[in-house]
């Protein structure tokens, strides 16, 4: 289905529904099919769901050269199909995860969910080896605003640790080129977001073995805003994927009937 210009996609309940609904946001080169594990769960907790693919993925809103996508973009992309929603909780994954940081900020969400998220203006981003290696490698196109396609190998190492070898080749044929610009502003420039202005309730996960978002740095995030922060053994950075994650994804939806927001609370 389209929303606010976007394609997106929506996933029903299965019993009886719950307010608000839940909208999940992809990461670097994802797409909404990364989100198809939560999609099912939650939908089958009562919860409708949607998962939008950003502006120049997966066949959403067309832009003329990705690589010079600003995050303000994605922002502006998020803010739209939040509106048509009405009042969602927001669900990100790595950059997506920045984003609800952000939107948090912006807006007034019942709840937030950040799974391994990029980090804020503030706390270091490139804070593991790995990563930092990769950004010297495409500092190029961060700086020239092109397009960066990770190589299967980069994915291997810093993405698709803890998925089943035999499961990443196609996970990597579905990842599509992301803007240069918009990496520049999260990774050099970094994109500033004030903790005092969110008022929402938040989670942030993370997984011990995650080489992009390292559990050191997410802590500092989830301290940021007061934030309650989870620790997963036996994770790495595709959390929403990897082997587990019914386990995770059911403390999550144990998290958000707890935190009880205000939206349910005036719909019992």
């Amino acid at each position: 289905m389209e929303i606010a210009g976007l394609t997106v996609e929506r996933a029903t309940p299965r019993v009886p529904e719950r307010e608000p609904p839940i909208l999940f946001i992809h990461g670097m080169w994802g797409g909404s099919w990364m989100w198809d594990n939560y999609l099912g769960f939650f939908a089958g907790r009562g919860y409708t769901c949607y998962a939008l693919n950003l502006r120049g993925h997966h066949d959403s809103k067309p832009v003329a050269d990705i690589g010079r996508v600003p995050f303000a973009d994605y922002v502006m992309d998020a803010r739209g199909v939040i509106a048509a929603l009405g009042h969602p909780i927001l669900v990100g994954h790595s950059m997506g995860g920045l984003l609800v940081q952000k939107l948090a900020e912006l807006g007034t969400p019942p709840a937030v969910v950040a799974l391994t998220p990029a980090a804020p203006r503030g706390i270091f981003p490139l804070c593991t080896l790995e990563l930092a290696r990769l950004s010297l490698k495409h500092l190029h196109e961060f700086l020239l605003s092109r397009p960066i396609t990770p190589t299967f190998g980069e994915a291997d190492a810093l993405l698709f640790g803890r998925i089943p070898p035999g499961d990443r080749r196609q996970a990597f044929e579905r990842l599509v080129p992301e803007s240069g610009r918009m990496t520049f502003d999260i990774a050099m420039k970094g994109v500033p977001v004030d903790a005092r202005r969110v008022r929402c309730p938040m989670l942030v996960v993370a997984g011990r073995e995650d080489r992009i978002t390292p559990a050191k740095m997410l802590r500092k995030i989830a301290r940021k805003y007061g934030a309650e922060f989870r620790v997963y053994d036996a994770h790495a950075h595709m959390v929403l994927m990897e082997p587990g994650w019914e386990a995770i994804a059911g403390e999550i939806a144990n998290w958000l009937e707890r935190v009880e927001h205000p939206v349910s609370r005036e719909a019992r």
